[in-house]
């Protein structure tokens, strides 16, 4: 099945696979008007970013409109991580602008316009001049040779080389932009007699050639290359390189696309159309995460967020979550690789060169605890999701080793456990843990946080059935043991009311309240006693103060539990719906992310953290699962729909297409007030909202 055609929001990122931020930094494309630029290393302004050396890339202008709110429309039909299209309007004439990345350093557009009486494509240039501090940067040169344009530094820096497939009527080169914007709507006046254009500047500061080329009535389609090099000769080599494959190598981004969209979940019916065009954006958000081995990492890995990748348990594990609703093996491969990859048992945070990304203050390497991430609540789903006993035999000894690890380095004389820094609890910096003058990396030994002790009990009782799956008969009785001491050890958390955790240098269980500590509801170590006095403070959770991932999964987890589907409902649908309107905006405003890609959070204000960042995508865990029902199990799919009571109109309609377990499967559900006709695969069962239906996988 093809990627899924919509009216997408035209802004959004193309994949840059080899990207990483240390070993083979490459930059990230994000999109600027009707096209598409560098940012190198990164994109300054985005969480990861760095001190932008360059931005280059290539905008199209149609009929005098460059920016996107010049064109009468504006949209993109085709939004993959790959392949990314505009559909542009500008009075009578109509045309589409295709954008691909050929290999690691060209950017190839096709145009395909109709009644078009100008077209022009921009190629800019824009650098810092010596941004590292070396010498030998003192601006830009622009000139012709052999029918292309080219834009280099002097005497150092990047080349770009610009080709297009037919003859331009016109062309021309300007340092900055108001020159090249005249050329819009009038031919451009081609070189000066010297034949090139020079623009300079002192060390650390920015400037800028821009190169047009203008194309006459068309009608029909253009092809046009931009490709870098770190000499003119090697910009050339690539341009050529990437001539000879780009038709074929669209065929290929195309049917890449079509073959994971083939088994990836769709919405489809009377679901909202920003929410069908959301979980679009967060799947392709996380198909960007899927790194090619380098460096340390032996296996494809999650490279956690776009700027600058790093590998950390916690995001891999959520990430795993999310992309197994449509590729389960891709997923077991990531966090497989995540453990088997680690330069150390505990799965330090690091970086693809070996380097540690979180180092505490007093020297201490971290990683995250598995209460972030939740790895092996993760590791069972998936397992669950796809019984490969060989995926599971493999992971099963780091996984072990993971623990082991923690009860010899973070655990103390008292026999609880600890986080060395905020850090490694992922809420950095929480008040949970007291002042923290140093930062996220200052010491916390001293707190015995109930999360920590809620997930390291669940993870033992995971190991005990992944024993008890793999024949490890000897290993049984060792995980039930721990199971059983840290679930006691959690309960002596419990202060009456609710959760706490404990301040060993007051010797009290501490005041500080937070949606964490709702994890030994979630993970199932609270006692139905302490679950019934926490139904209040469960119910009265407000959806506006949950604005990131693990806050979400440990409310909407412990509602469920806690038998409030109302509420779970209630608080996945109001992120969802903040998310998505975020996701599918019309208009990058200042001060907020981008558009057309997940990002790390989910404020009400819309700024929302960094840019392309994989977990920003647990919406589609909130909309599968918390909303859908959707959950794999050894004895089938688990279907419990309950939908937000506004849509529950009778007659409307709400699809779902996808495969699990190769097995292709079509969910609607038809509301009918208070009940919900179930249709799997043509059978159908009438049942409550909130209801579970259980489906063998043989019989589906």
């Amino acid at each position: 099945m093809p990627f899924p055609t919509d009216d997408y929001t035209p802004y959004g990122y193309l994949d840059v696979p080899a990207h990483t931020r240390n070993l083979t930094p490459r930059g990230v494309l994000r999109s600027h008007d009707a096209g598409f630029r560098w940012h190198f290393p990164s994109f300054a302004g985005m969480y990861g970013g760095r001190r932008e050396t360059y931005r280059a890339g290539l905008r199209l202008a149609l009929d005098g409109a460059l920016t996107l709110a010049e064109f009468d429309a504006a949209s993109s039909p085709y939004h993959s991580k790959d392949c990314f299209t505009f559909a542009l309007k500008r009075g009578a004439a109509i045309c589409s602008a295709t954008y691909q990345l050929i290999g690691e350093h060209s950017l190839h557009l096709r145009v395909e316009a109709e009644a078009a009486a100008r077209i022009v494509v921009l190629a800019e240039y824009e650098r810092m001049l010596a941004a590292t501090g070396e010498w030998g940067e003192s601006g830009l040169v622009g000139r012709a040779e052999d029918g292309t344009l080219i834009l280099q530094g002097f005497e150092d820096g990047e080349a770009f080389v610009l080709w297009a497939a037919q003859p331009w009527a016109d062309c021309g080169i300007a340092p900055g932009g108001m020159v090249t914007r005249a050329w819009l709507g009038q031919a451009a006046p081609g070189l000066p007699a010297a034949g090139f254009v020079t623009v300079t500047g002192q060390p650390a500061q920015t400037v800028a050639l821009h190169a047009a080329l203008g194309f006459m009535g068309m009608n029909g389609s253009l092809d046009v290359l931009l490709a870098r090099g770190r000499t003119v000769a090697e910009a050339q080599r690539n341009l050529a390189a990437a001539r000879a494959i780009a038709n074929t190598e669209l065929m290929r981004k195309r049917a890449a696309d079509g073959a994971f969209w083939a088994a990836a979940p769709r919405l489809a019916g009377d679901w909202p159309a920003y929410w069908r065009r959301g979980l679009v954006y967060d799947l392709e958000t996380l198909r960007m995460m899927v790194k090619p081995p380098v460096g340390i990492y032996l296996h494809r890995w999650d490279a956690m967020q776009i700027h600058a990748p790093r590998v950390v348990l916690a995001e891999a594990a959520i990430d795993a979550l999310l992309l197994g609703y449509a590729d389960a093996a891709t997923a077991q491969e990531l966090l497989l690789g995540t453990f088997l990859d680690a330069p150390a048992p505990n799965v330090p945070c690091s970086r693809e060169d070996g380097s540690f990304n979180m180092v505490a203050a007093d020297g201490t390497v971290c990683g995250t605890a598995p209460a972030w991430g939740c790895p092996w609540l993760v590791a069972a789903w998936l397992w669950q999701l796809q019984p490969d006993r060989q995926w599971l035999a493999q992971l099963y000894p780091p996984m072990a080793a993971y623990l082991r690890w923690w009860l010899a380095e973070r655990r103390s004389a008292d026999g609880g456990l600890f986080y060395a820094c905020s850090w490694e609890s992922g809420q950095d910096d929480s008040p949970r843990f007291g002042a923290q003058p140093l930062g996220g990396g200052h010491p916390v030994r001293h707190i015995r946080p109930a999360d920590l002790h809620a997930a390291f009990a669940h993870a033992c009782w995971v190991m005990a059935e992944f024993a008890h799956a793999l024949a490890y008969t000897d290993d049984i009785p060792y995980w039930q043991a721990l199971a059983q001491e840290f679930t006691a050890r959690t309960q002596a958390l419990w202060n009456g009311a609710r959760f706490a955790d404990f301040d060993t240098h007051t010797g009290q269980l501490t005041a500080q309240d937070d949606v964490m500590l709702l994890a030994p509801v979630a993970l199932g170590i609270a006692t139905p006693a302490q679950i019934a006095v926490l139904r209040p403070a469960i119910a009265a959770l407000d959806p506006a103060s949950i604005t990131w991932p693990m806050g979400a999964w440990m409310a909407t987890a412990a509602a469920e539990v806690a038998g409030l589907p109302e509420v779970a409902c209630a608080l996945a649908a109001a992120i969802c719906e903040r998310a998505y309107d975020f996701w599918d905006a019309r208009a990058a405003l200042p001060g907020r992310t981008l558009p057309g890609i997940s990002c790390e959070y989910w404020p009400p204000d819309g700024r929302c953290g960094g840019e392309g960042y994989g977990w920003g995508a647990f919406t589609t865990h909130l909309v599968l699962h918390t909303l859908l029902g959707l959950a794999p199990a050894s004895d089938g799919l688990h279907l419990r729909p309950n939908l937000p009571v506004a849509w529950r109109v009778p007659g409307r309609e709400y699809r779902v297409a996808l495969h699990w377990r190769s097995q292709p499967i079509a969910i609607t559900l038809t509301a009918y007030g208070a009940q919900a006709r179930v249709t799997v695969n043509q059978r159908s069962a009438l049942v409550p909202w909130g209801d579970a239906l259980v489906y063998g996988w043989d019989t589906l």
